[in-house]
């Protein structure tokens, strides 16, 4: 699955292997964005094997937050259960708001590996120079 960033969502990707979330997430429906997604991700994540998640964000909403921590329980359930699960939160070294985002998800984190992973300030308009 393949969902090309919009003003208000991110872009995605998902596959077997991966899961690739990269931009802002503030949608005016959160169900219509994340109902999909959570469906995708029930389909093609597999049981076992390993699995790793990008994520580069921006922003996001307080709704959003609510489907992250969905996202990440949902992988954490994986991890359980046996899927090794390597997290990537990529943020900007200037962006305190998203490296306290991710530290707040990494402390519910407990069988995945999370990591928090520090990337130059130019990054943000790198990516938007792609879209």
């Amino acid at each position: 699955m393949q969902l090309a960033a919009t003003q208000r969502t991110p872009l995605m990707e998902i596959s077997g292997s991966s899961c690739r979330i990269v931009g802002e997430c503030y949608p005016e429906n959160i169900q219509e964005f994340s109902s999909p997604v959570m469906t995708e991700l029930r389909s093609v994540v597999p049981d076992s094997g390993s699995y790793t998640v990008e994520l580069e964000l921006f922003y996001f909403n307080s709704s959003s937050a609510k489907f992250f921590f969905d996202f990440f329980e949902f992988f954490e359930e994986k991890a359980e259960a046996g899927l090794t699960v390597n997290v990537n939160w990529n943020y900007r070294l200037d962006d305190d708001t998203m490296l306290e985002a991710g530290e707040d998800f990494a402390e519910d984190m407990i069988k995945c590996k999370f990591e928090l992973v520090e990337m130059p300030s130019e990054a943000k308009a790198d990516a938007e120079g792609e879209e």
